[in-house]
């Protein structure tokens, strides 16, 4: 037996035995956010300056 080959320990593939795929949102719903979020950002900017 070669000493210099054996391996102690192992290794577990957490994401193959336990991810569950979640899909992306729909396009619509990620570009109301990002609306909203460019609102709200103008909004505080307006009163950075103002």
């Amino acid at each position: 037996m070669d000493y210099d080959k054996t391996k102690i320990g192992y290794e577990i593939p957490i994401n193959r035995h336990f991810y569950v795929y979640d899909p992306p949102r729909p396009l619509d719903e990620i570009e109301t956010d990002i609306t909203a979020l460019e609102g709200e950002i103008a909004g505080l900017l307006k009163g950075l300056v103002a």
